[in-house]
């Protein structure tokens, strides 16, 4: 019988990670796209064009490196920590094949307490992992705690609302759009439960924005495809940052 929220899936298929055709990760592929490009938006306008260059970047929840390695492209010292074993191993080799002059540090770790010192982080992420762990506010406050001063927090999730749970669960995966299995509408987040979070953390929220199905691409191409949308009620994501001056690594604040 399949379980809610089937974590085995990212040790099971782990090898096809980085296969942006596999009935695993594709849809994955297509989201981190529109994601990637809207966090490098959001950083570009709180920091300049070169905001990623020398910034030292924690991926909570990395799973094969999909964000970890291409952020480590740009520039940026990463360290990615997954409790998949498999998938850290298959990120290590992803990266090692790429050739990236700086590759991500991979680490098999606990989310709650990964072994990184506070405050060493300028920008930190939470990408498609708070709703898929038992203890969301926990893992939060944890990567809130590894933030510098003036460091951010990235964080994409789903509502816990029911058309959340109709678009991902009853049709995303009931089509295969994604492995059935892969959420429990449960442990979907609210923004409301985000920033009081964050606001019990010592951060304040910069950007959010929501997502909403490409349905038609969707149903054509067998993938979840997103575009950004006024909407928090099914997917969204958020920009939080701790106060404080941050030093950039070419000096300027």
């Amino acid at each position: 019988m399949r379980t809610r929220n089937d974590l085995t899936i990212y040790e099971r298929d782990a090898r096809d990670w980085w296969d942006d055709r596999s009935p695993s990760f594709r849809s994955l592929h297509a989201v981190h796209r529109h994601r990637f490009g809207r966090l490098l938006a959001w950083l570009e306008e709180l920091r300049g064009t070169d905001a990623l260059s020398g910034a030292r970047v924690v991926d909570l929840g990395c799973g094969g490196g999909l964000l970890a390695e291409p952020l480590a492209a740009r520039g940026a010292r990463v360290i990615g920590c997954d409790l998949s074993g498999t998938s850290v191993a298959v990120a290590r080799d992803h990266a090692h094949a790429a050739g990236l002059a700086a590759p991500p540090l991979y680490l098999r770790a606990d989310l709650r307490s990964p072994p990184i010192r506070t405050g060493a982080a300028d920008l930190v992420l939470l990408s498609d992992v708070l709703e898929h762990v038992s203890d969301p506010r926990e893992v939060f406050a944890s990567a809130a705690r590894l933030l510098a001063p003036g460091g951010c927090l990235y964080v994409s999730t789903l509502n816990r609302t029911w058309r959340a749970s109709f678009l991902a669960i009853t049709l995303a995966e009931g089509l295969r759009l994604v492995p059935r299995g892969t959420h429990d509408a449960r442990l979907f987040i609210r923004p409301a439960e985000l920033t009081g979070w964050a606001a019990a953390a010592g951060l304040e929220l910069c950007r959010i924005e929501g997502e909403s199905p490409k349905l038609l691409q969707c149903l054509r191409t067998w993938t979840t495809h997103v575009r950004r949308s006024r909407s928090l009620a099914v997917a969204y994501s958020g920009l939080f940052r701790r106060g404080g001056l941050m030093v950039q690594p070419n000096g300027r604040g």
